[in-house]
């Protein structure tokens, strides 16, 4: 087996070296983020290839009845278990090398807290110490969004992610908050092709009392466009895709191009494994996101992904969700607000 590092200054071009170099079987071990001398950002990828040739098929003579033999060894578990082994030891040994350098116990406490909470070794190391003094995390890889005023400018705002991240209940939560405010908003989706797809946010925009517009084909975009121009703050959802069901996508993004977004806000859901908001993020790479807001909060005991979320797809944080209510717990990710969130969740796991 190969195990090789790969590094370019951003992800997506660490993991294409992945491929040129090993090929598409490549398993991708580890990712890290660090910095340049320059203080730039720089990716590590971890990568390992399975080089053992399979076990070569004996002949069998055929003599007598054939007696019980033991199994023979599945060459494809072997390799998966060797793979499990190696990136278990890459993490404890790279966990175990960061907590000890840490310059006190009770940064090392917080280390281990944070670890706990879903949030990677290498960041963990970041965080610590403003964790342990209860001080708002704050270090460069992780960034902010900046706040959404319509009063101040219009906005049209643009909400992609995953089927079922919540991205409908955020916009929903978001239009309610506003329109309380007397912001003039309205509500636009490219959801059309989905059986029931425009009903919830039609549903939301009747009881608000605020205009609601369906956007099928490119040609609707542009009167979409002219009959919301009062509108301080224009909110769209779209369908929801998947890596493996991406068809979607495709579609959908030459509507997206014609609604002239001032934002495009990455949804995924807290309860999602991490993993698999990982492969969302690249997958979506290159929809020219903006931002990355968090939906089910309530739903998850490690809700320090979003952490790393945010930060492989180097996208600013923006708001949160916690629940189905309308227009209640929603708010905006702030170092403060997320400190909260990770000593909340924290103490709820030591109790």
């Amino acid at each position: 087996m190969r195990i090789k590092v790969f590094s370019a200054p951003h992800l997506h071009e660490a993991l294409a070296k992945v491929r040129q170099n090993m090929g598409p079987e490549a398993l991708i071990l580890d990712r890290q983020q660090t910095t340049d001398a320059a203080g730039g950002s720089l990716w590590h990828v971890h990568a390992a290839l399975d080089n053992v040739a399979p076990p070569k098929k004996e002949k069998v003579e055929l003599k007598k009845p054939a007696t019980e033999t033991a199994p023979q060894p599945n060459h494809a578990d072997e390799t998966l278990k060797r793979l499990e082994r190696i990136v278990e030891g890459l993490g404890n040994k790279e966990s175990a090398s960061l907590r000890t350098s840490l310059p006190s116990a009770k940064d090392q406490e917080a280390f281990d807290q944070l670890i706990r909470l879903g949030i990677s070794a290498s960041h963990a190391f970041d965080m610590a110490n403003d964790f342990s003094h209860h001080k708002a995390i704050s270090f460069k890889a992780l960034r902010w969004s900046r706040r959404i005023n319509p009063e101040e400018q219009n906005s049209s705002i643009l909400f992609t992610g995953p089927t079922g991240s919540g991205k409908t209940t955020l916009i929903a939560k978001l239009a309610a908050h506003y329109s309380l405010k007397g912001i003039r908003v309205a509500l636009v989706s490219t959801d059309t092709e989905r059986m029931g797809g425009l009903e919830m946010l039609k549903s939301y925009a009747n009881t608000l009392g605020i205009p609601f517009f369906a956007v099928r084909k490119r040609e609707d975009a542009e009167k979409v466009l002219q009959k919301t121009q009062s509108a301080q703050l224009l909110l769209i959802d779209t369908e929801g895709w998947s890596p493996r069901r991406d068809v979607c996508l495709k579609r959908q993004s030459p509507l997206w191009s014609e609604l002239n977004c001032t934002r495009r806000i990455m949804v995924i859901p807290a309860n999602m494994d991490e993993e698999d908001g990982m492969q969302q993020l690249t997958h979506h790479g290159s929809t020219a996101l903006t931002d990355i807001a968090f939906t089910k909060l309530d739903e998850t005991r490690t809700p320090g992904k979003v952490v790393n979320w945010s930060i492989a797809g180097d996208l600013p944080m923006s708001y949160c969700s916690f629940g189905p209510e309308v227009p209640e717990q929603m708010g905006w990710l702030t170092a403060h607000a997320l400190t909260t969130l990770l000593s909340k969740n924290e103490r709820g796991m030591a109790a």
